[in-house]
């Protein structure tokens, strides 16, 4: 795949499109299910039930968990330890160096000085070491350029289809709550499984699915949604 990928710029923006399409069907239920709010008030007293001990008093509400499981780490040096609000820098710094090295305007000597100045640039985070910095992934000693932008991509997509989700299934959230999963099963596989090979890219299973194509609008909409609340900022 990597390869062909390097090889074939058109072949490489299809995969990447397709990879986004893989990515947004676990964090559509990672994010818009297992950290939502509704969510929380149907495992609330499952969690209870299992915790909650003589020793162990597990006496937290659906609230507290929901503001725990979405809490936001400004200092956090890993990408994938970090949280859905600040992991989109992780990727744009990685996808910023790679394309420059791909176009000859860095040296890959100079990806590390390169990445402790964006990471403090974009987190104002200071790595220590590049253990923590730039060798903490496997893609690019595996090949995988361009790689990285999948992960957002998926991000933007699965927003777009919890939104038109929800406009298929108006009491979503009930549904959550009650732990009722299968109606929103099955509208995934109805506009996403099914299909599988069947549209050249992201972009053609979305217009034919849901109307349009990707549009970022509903990730950014998500965000605001979930971490003005969360952190009562204006």
């Amino acid at each position: 795949m990597y390869e062909q990928n390097l090889g074939d710029s058109e072949l490489s923006l299809d995969s990447a499109l397709s990879m986004g399409v893989h990515e947004s069907q676990s964090l559509f239920w990672e994010r818009h299910i297992g950290k939502s709010r509704a969510f929380y008030e149907w495992a609330q007293p499952i969690l209870v039930e299992a915790f909650n001990t003589d020793d162990n008093k597990f006496e937290y509400s659906a609230e507290e968990l929901y503001a725990a499981v979405n809490a936001v780490d400004f200092n956090n040096l890993i990408r994938v330890e970090a949280d859905e609000l600040t992991y989109p820098l992780h990727v744009i710094l990685r996808y910023n160096i790679e394309r420059d090295v791909v176009a000859g305007k860095l040296d890959v000597a100079d990806i590390p000085a390169r990445w402790n100045a964006d990471m403090k640039s974009l987190l104002d985070i200071d790595v220590p070491d590049d253990t923590t910095g730039c060798l903490q992934d496997i893609h690019w000693s595996c090949l995988a350029i361009g790689y990285f932008p999948t992960y957002l991509l998926g991000s933007m997509m699965a927003a777009q289809l919890a939104h038109y989700c929800k406009v298929a299934i108006p009491d979503m959230d009930d549904k959550i709550k009650a732990g009722e999963f299968d109606e929103i099963r099955n509208w995934l596989t109805a506009r996403v499984h099914t299909h599988g090979k069947r549209y050249k890219s992201l972009d053609d299973l979305l217009l034919a699915e849901v109307g349009e194509e990707l549009n970022p609008q509903y990730f950014l909409d998500y965000l605001k949604e979930k971490y003005v609340p969360l952190y009562k900022v204006e």
